[in-house]
């Protein structure tokens, strides 16, 4: 069944190919998981609708070597970036502009660069509001020079996820839009921006194709380019950067770059909204250092008249304040994903232009429309549709808006929301998966609850079962999943590996414990210093309370653990705090001893998290008015500490390690060989840890310790063979353990 469920495609994006003659056309992007070449393909499906009346049609899913494809303002041209695998093994790139459904011109770019980046983080693609022109991002070819030396020096790149990501550099591809067909002339040009930044998410300005902004990503002050993926409290802010003059090959453009955002905030997402002859930039902002994933802010500018030398960027006030504690109407805060939707904007109720993103909110990911006048909020997620999960991939910039939804019970389906003239939106169903029988109804026995805990504040858990499994029984053996982060969040999502462990006979519970978004900037900051107490004695509660509402039981093979990163971190604190408590752990690339840092791409969670300064600073905006300006910090830049005894003995003192002589449950270990989060030694260590105690206690070490290795594979264990290998290996691991203590 988990091959089955983890097939289901997944999507990604969308974007609105063609409007009017009565009838849209959304292209929906896809994730899909192929099992027997053991890769994740990138397929896409086109969904068409009139607007008189939905009976939405839908192209089957086809396979694509498209890897970024946009629709120009006006809806008349479409820019695909196409990444074409050789039968000699080698890649070719192309740039391709569309003019109605006509190759208007394209170029081979393989010789001017590596691979296009296609992340959330790095990538772009954006039009000029000529549209003569577009630019986007890929890695830089290392400069041409005579120092040998220059291919060993140090350059570091964007860590987990994005390894090898070293040199971004923003493209501009220009043709000329008045001859038709294919003899337009393109060229391609790399702009050469400052040393000291790394830009990417570029988009141009709605009225200049000399004006971009971007996200620029700073180096810390001892040289590191922090870890971005998961970690939104960087070294990063919003710049603007200035063309000297249109592009040509055979002149290009100085570049003059002004940073713009507040130097006290960590900045991301720049978007252009245009709405009655004003046009806005926004973007997302949080803290500096700290947790890595606090409350957000949204900023808006307007920049109307960006061109303009003497332009200026007084306003630091954002739209939404930093909720503390949810009030009344439960907001929680914005806690959105790394980026806003390409395309966010809707335009209804007159005078007024918003923002739709969709933002944690509790146990699930809910639509919010935010007002780009006054920051008012408002749920859009259906009132009697409190179990989905929903995010927001597209709208049409006018009044529609694509979203997939999904529960642990229903895969992921296409939403469409259409707005009227007062602003309220109607949704419909565009389009589900077509499942086989025997998953249908396997699905259709999921159940899925959110349970408070009492006296633990605003802590819940997801709990999931299968009725079908249940049975005559009520009390099926529990398995608790905290998750990692730990300011990361367990939602009501879809998920194949939920299903397939609750369709294998076990109640599942995701405990929401002190520290994840979705309940307030409070709840968030009270787990600063105390990792390893107040999240593990809430999810011991959560465990608990399961028992005490009679859904679960204690005693041997009744309980298991199993998490990754700092959900393994807790798994590891509960089996050693909890000893007689759980049957079994299988724990991914779990954090053990705090103070092993030394190959981390995020040194600074080892700090923060625990209540120890690491200090960052960035660049403040009159640093960044000039491209040839020296990297200049503060007068005096804080220095980043080292981890010296004092330190190492306080990690290691709230590290699961410390617990090591107490575990008594069987502890499966799945570790990727290419983390670059977690050290694999944290897992490696506890491995021989384990098997050495036990080994000393005459204990037959087979069935309490074991160890998979996945060479290649990174902190999420997510390819497809390791992803099923996981599965696998955790509901042997439970069965076991299961059967030896019945």
């Amino acid at each position: 069944m988990y091959e089955q469920l983890a097939e289901i495609p997944v999507p990604t994006a969308a974007q609105f190919i063609s409007k009017g003659s009565g009838q849209d056309v959304v292209q929906v992007s896809y994730s899909v998981r192929d099992h027997i070449s053991k890769t994740k393909r990138t397929m896409v499906k086109s969904l068409v609708y009139s607007y008189d009346g939905l009976s939405p049609t839908a192209t089957p899913l086809q396979d694509t070597d498209v890897v970024g494809q946009i629709v120009s303002p006006s809806g008349k041209r479409r820019a695909a970036l196409r990444s074409v695998k050789n039968s000699n093994g080698s890649t070719s790139r192309f740039v391709e502009i569309w003019t109605d459904d006509l190759l208007q011109t394209a170029l081979d770019v393989s010789d001017y660069h590596h691979d296009f980046y296609t992340d959330e983080f790095l990538s772009s693609l954006s039009f000029s509001p000529s549209e003569s022109a577009i630019l986007y991002t890929a890695e830089a070819k290392a400069p041409e020079t005579e120092d040998i030396f220059q291919r060993f020096r140090f350059d570091p790149d964007f860590g987990e996820g994005l390894s090898g990501k070293k040199r971004p550099a923003i493209f501009l591809f220009r043709w000329d839009i008045s001859k038709g067909g294919k003899d337009s002339s393109p060229s391609l040009i790399q702009l050469k921006t400052r040393e000291d930044v790394r830009f990417g998410q570029a988009i141009f300005s709605s009225s200049s194709d000399k004006i971009i902004y971007a996200t620029g990503y700073e180096f810390t002050s001892d040289g590191r380019m922090l870890g971005v993926k998961g970690c939104f409290n960087r070294p990063s802010g919003i710049w603007q950067l200035m063309l000297s003059s249109i592009p040509t090959t055979e002149a290009p453009p100085e570049v003059t770059s002004k940073k713009i955002s507040p130097a006290s905030h960590s900045c991301r997402s720049p978007r252009i909204v245009v709405h009655e002859g004003r046009a806005f930039l926004v973007w997302l902002g949080g803290s500096i250092g700290g947790a890595h994933i606090a409350c957000n802010l949204i900023y808006r500018h307007e920049i109307t008249s960006d061109g303009s030398k003497d332009l200026a960027f007084p306003d630091e006030t954002p739209l939404i304040p930093i909720i503390d504690t949810p009030g009344s109407d439960g907001f929680p805060g914005l806690y959105p994903a790394y980026n806003l939707p390409k395309s966010a904007s809707i335009q209804v109720l007159g005078s007024q232009a918003y923002l739709l993103l969709h933002s944690n909110w509790g146990s699930r990911t809910t639509v919010l429309r935010i007002s780009l006048i006054d920051g008012s909020v408002k749920n859009l997620t259906p009132a009697n549709d409190d179990l989905y999960s929903w995010s927001v991939l597209t709208t049409n910039g006018l009044d529609s808006v694509i979203c997939s939804r999904s529960s642990p019970s229903v895969p992921y389906e296409i939403m469409l929301g259409k707005f009227n003239s007062d602003g309220v939106v109607t949704w419909a169903l565009l389009d589900k998966p077509q499942l086989p029988g025997s998953v249908s109804k396997a699905l259709g026995s999921i159940r899925t609850s959110v349970i408070p805990i009492p006296e633990r504040g605003l802590v819940e858990t997801i709990l999931i079962q299968a009725s079908s499994i249940i049975g005559g029984q009520t009390k099926l053996p529990c398995i608790l999943v905290p998750h990692g982060g730990p300011h990361a969040a367990s939602t009501t999502v879809f998920s194949a590996t939920t299903t397939a462990l609750a369709l294998e006979g076990y109640t599942l519970s995701f405990p929401n414990y002190t520290g994840s978004p979705g309940y307030g900037e409070e709840f968030i900051q009270g787990l600063i210093g105390r990792c390893g107490d107040l999240d593990v004695q809430d999810c011991i509660a959560s465990a608990r309370y399961l028992i005490k509402l009679g859904i679960s039981e204690e005693g041997p093979g009744k309980q298991f653990i199993t998490g990754g990163s700092h959900g393994g971190f807790l798994g590891a604190h509960l089996i050693g705090q909890f000893p007689d408590f759980f049957s079994g752990a299988a724990l991914r690339n779990p954090v053990i001893s705090v103070g092993e840092l030394s190959t981390t791409d995020i040194p600074d969670w080892y700090f923060a998290e625990f209540g120890l300064e690491y200090p960052i600073s960035t660049i403040s905006n009159e640093e960044g008015e000039d491209q040839k300006s020296t990297f200049q910090r503060p007068r005096l830049p804080p220095r980043p500490p080292l981890v010296t005894g004092e330190i190492f003995s306080k990690l290691q003192l709230v590290s699961p390690i410390a617990h090591l002589d107490a575990i008594r449950a069987p502890v499966l270990l799945l570790v990727g060989a290419a983390d670059r989060r977690v050290a694999p030694t944290h897992g490696v260590e506890f491995y021989h840890a384990l098997k050495g105690r036990y080994a000393a206690e005459g204990v037959d070490v087979g069935k309490k310790v074991e160890m998979l290795i996945f060479e290649g594979e990174s902190h999420p264990l997510d390819g497809v063979e390791a992803a099923r290998a996981n599965f696998e290996a955790t509901k042997e691991w439970f069965l076991r353990a299961r059967a030896s203590r019945d």
